[in-house]
């Protein structure tokens, strides 16, 4: 009796997982060509290098994987320019007396949509209003503070778009 009891326990529990065939289907071509990984420059012949080489656009696909690729390969990416589109808003200190321009979308988090993923923002000119969905192009760089590391973009160009991407990204 308390076999059955047991068996028919995890039997329901496995149902209401929500796994399906569906979750492990390989992706169709369209969906891998996406992604482009760098080539280290050294395995090029010097006549094939594009100008374009030293230029990464983060796409919607792979946002968060490729912002997090850049802090953790660091060296790989620090002479690129990378072009990043988001939301622009001003992240607020733990104790609210310092402001940090940023751009980002929303991801997966501890309790639901409250992560996010992007680059702190280092720049002279004028800032858009807060909320704008922003086209930023800038060269990466590591800043070290007592007892962290943060990402940050030196912005050379910021554009206000009209026409607004995913602002909630998963992968």
């Amino acid at each position: 009796m308390m076999c059955t009891i047991l068996f028919l326990c995890m039997l329901l529990s496995a149902c209401g997982s929500g796994v399906g065939k569906a979750d492990f289907e390989e992706p169709s071509s369209s969906e891998t060509t996406e992604i482009q990984m760098p080539v280290a420059s050294d395995s090029l012949e010097e006549d094939d290098k594009s100008s374009d080489s030293d230029i990464l656009e983060i796409g919607e696909k792979m946002f968060l994987t490729q912002i997090n690729d850049i802090y953790f390969n660091f060296d790989d990416y620090k002479d690129k320019t990378i072009v990043v589109e988001g939301i622009y808003a001003l992240f607020y200190s733990w104790d609210g007396n310092e402001t940090t321009p940023v751009v980002y979308r929303n991801g997966p988090g501890c309790c639901g949509n409250d992560g996010w993923g992007g680059f702190l923002l280092k720049y002279d000119g004028n800032f858009p209003n807060e909320n704008d969905w922003i086209r930023v192009t800038g060269t990466p760089e590591l800043v070290t503070e007592e007892y962290y590391t943060d990402l940050y973009l030196n912005v050379s160009s910021i554009e206000v778009k009209t026409e607004r991407g995913a602002e909630f990204v998963a992968q």
